[in-house]
């Protein structure tokens, strides 16, 4: 069985002068966290972190910095990356010494490439969705501003977000899902809490968008 002070000496590292200078270590933590959203941008994904490269100690967090970012915004997260170098980071298990922690919850290297990839393209979906969705609104003679679509963080979940469109005076809500809407698709939405599939749904906002004849 081997430890992740094991693999740190097999990888030619002194760990215990680099944890002794804290320099060191938060040098190292920023370094890893420049090479997970390389490796996070190259697989495809968009680069919507803000202010990485500001870690911060945290006592919780020994020999560690913690990154906080939002993604989307209003979606607020965190990675908790090891200030030591990036192979011992690389090497170590989900329950090792220097495994990275995201949200609370410690990841290996790949395992947490692998979740931050699939959040990734989950959210890309949703606005993908989105944007489908305010363009038949247009289609129909509701046209939207950027100002006039807003996401809710407080009403949304793990595989979905919920928006609000307003006109005038007039709001709907519109809960839109991490799998594909569309014409002839069977995934649904909520408009104001009650499941639709496409077709129904688009009614469903226009009827709720539009003014009632007097």
């Amino acid at each position: 069985m081997t430890t992740d002070s094991d693999d740190a000496r097999r990888e030619g590292y002194d760990v215990g002068s680099i944890l002794a200078d804290e320099d060191q270590v938060a040098a190292c933590a920023r370094a890893n966290m420049a090479a997970l959203v390389a490796e996070l941008v190259e697989r495809g994904c968009e680069e919507p972190w803000a202010g990485l490269e500001d870690g911060e100690a945290d006592d919780e967090w020994p020999d560690c910095l913690q990154f906080s970012f939002e993604c989307p915004p209003g979606y607020e997260g965190d990675v908790v990356m090891p200030g030591v170098p990036l192979e011992v980071v690389k090497a170590a298990a989900e329950d090792g010494s220097w495994a990275v922690v995201h949200n609370g919850v410690p990841y290996a290297w790949d395992a947490l490439v692998e979740e931050l990839s699939a959040f990734d393209a989950a959210r890309r979906t949703i606005w993908e969705n989105r944007d489908r969705l305010v363009a038949e609104l247009a289609r129909r003679g509701l046209a939207l501003r950027d100002e006039d679509v807003h996401s809710d963080p407080d009403a949304s979940g793990d595989s979905w977000v919920t928006h609000r469109l307003t006109l005038d005076a007039r709001e709907v809500r519109v809960s839109i899902p991490d799998g594909a809407v569309g014409p002839g698709l069977s995934q649904e939405m909520y408009v104001e809490g009650y499941p639709y599939v496409w077709e129904a749904a688009v009614e469903a906002a226009v009827k709720a968008l539009t003014p009632t004849s007097s």
